[in-house]
């Protein structure tokens, strides 16, 4: 039997042209990496790390809410930085969004992401029963 996959960008966050932000697909969600773009696409925080990991984890929030899921479904986090000097304030970012919930993180220090200003990017990967999906 072939689940189906179900691709969205939730309307509140920039919708990139050429894919969307989340692949539900069985009980998981799959995000696309997050940058700290504003919903028209502007980058937020230009050259500061904290400011961006803000963004980002408000853009994970409206898709958590849109997808009916909670930062306590996370079971993955994978973090891009061009800059490892960055590493503990974005991870005190990280931390304030999950509080006492402490998913598998992969931290990864990069050459560059997707422009000279771009200081961080991350993906998540997100349990979502079915059966809560059914909810929805």
């Amino acid at each position: 039997m072939t689940l189906p996959i179900r691709l969205v960008t939730p309307p509140d966050i920039y919708a990139p042209p050429s894919y969307e932000h989340v692949a539900i697909a069985g009980d998981f969600a799959y995000v696309a990496g997050q940058v700290s773009k504003d919903q028209d696409g502007a980058l937020v925080g230009a050259g500061d790390a904290v400011a961006q990991a803000a963004k980002v984890y408000d853009n994970i929030a409206a898709i958590l809410r849109h997808i009916g899921a909670a930062p306590s479904q996370v079971v993955k986090i994978t973090t891009y930085l061009v800059d490892a000097n960055d590493s503990a304030a974005v991870g005190a970012e990280r931390k304030k969004f999950f509080g006492d919930h402490r998913p598998p993180h992969t931290g990864l220090i990069v050459a560059a992401l997707g422009g000279p200003e771009v200081k961080l990017e991350v993906e998540l990967v997100i349990y979502l029963p079915q059966e809560a999906a059914t909810e929805r």
